[in-house]
């Protein structure tokens, strides 16, 4: 009788730790998407001129009830982006992310893959003869045009291979460690393939060709003074390198939020969510992709 009763005595301890701990995990995650509908309004509420200087700069929020948590904003245009940028600037990003035998010919593999994934979509709406081929780095839903008679411009889908930064791997043929190096510069989400040079990290300004260091000093410069897509330096670097940057007003946002503290919360708790605005609708903004850990 003594056994059972200890062994009760247990088994309710165990269960009603599992079940605060369960409290915890259910607070922590309500708390988290408190923290992405908060970044949402930090957007909302940045002036919309301002809003491609969103560089993962920190700040720090409060949820109520003494929870407190870090939140990130960034452009998306500020990475490069496997299905919509060049593919010799995605093999550059993989030499300045340290990979050296595992970036020689990615640019090939990549047009490979865009090349076996074209016949099937362009067959589904095929592109008017007299339409010229987008520049570097912009996709054809932006830039190809239609006849005369059609009224408006023709939007050829591009190829979609990658649906995540995760299949690199697997549809390159790199390692794991290798991926996870160069993921940090690239994205899905860029909705035209063209860099932002305010929002953009080092990493991936370094491996911009043509971009000098007097260049990028300038853009951070411009980051400094704040003066956006007006500062002249940057629309003549604009300029100099067609097709390859842009200071458009950004449309995809990526957030990263953090649980700092708080009572009944699990500190650490990370949410990462990329949503894109939308003007005309009747919410806001769409989520692309949310993530907890």
């Amino acid at each position: 009788m003594a056994v059972m009763v200890v062994a009760a005595a247990a088994l309710t301890r165990a269960g009603i730790g599992n079940e605060q701990l369960e409290q915890r995990r259910l607070a922590s995650h309500l708390a988290l998407r408190s923290g992405v509908e908060a970044a949402k309004a930090m957007i909302l509420a940045t002036p919309e001129d301002q809003r491609s200087a969103l560089a993962g700069g920190e700040t720090e929020i409060d949820l109520g009830g003494g929870v407190t948590a870090t939140v990130k904003l960034r452009d998306a245009a500020a990475y490069v982006d496997l299905n919509r940028s060049d593919p010799k600037l995605i093999e550059s990003v993989a030499r300045f992310s340290g990979l050296s035998k595992a970036a020689e010919g990615l640019a090939e593999k990549i047009e490979k893959l865009r090349k076996e994934a074209e016949p099937v979509q362009a067959s589904a709406q095929p592109r008017p003869a007299n339409t010229k081929a987008p520049p570097v780095g912009v996709s054809a839903v932006t830039s190809a045009k239609a006849p005369a008679d059609a009224g408006k411009a023709a939007q050829q889908p591009i190829p979609i291979i990658f649906l995540a930064v995760d299949q690199l791997p697997g549809l390159l043929g790199v390692s794991p460690d290798d991926a996870k190096a160069l993921g940090a510069g690239l994205t899905v989400f860029n909705p035209t393939g063209q860099i932002n040079p305010l929002a953009a990290p080092d990493q991936v300004l370094q491996s911009i060709p043509g971009l000098t260091g007097k260049d990028i000093s300038d853009i951070a410069m411009a980051r400094k003074m704040k003066t956006g897509g007006t500062d002249p330096r940057l629309q003549q670097l604009i300029q100099r390198l067609p097709g390859l940057l842009s200071l458009r007003p950004p449309s995809v946002f990526m957030i990263d939020v953090k649980l700092d503290g708080g009572p009944a919360i699990l500190p650490g708790g990370r949410a990462r969510a990329v949503v894109r605005l939308i003007p005309d609708g009747q919410a806001p903004f769409g989520t692309l992709a949310l993530e907890e850990e």
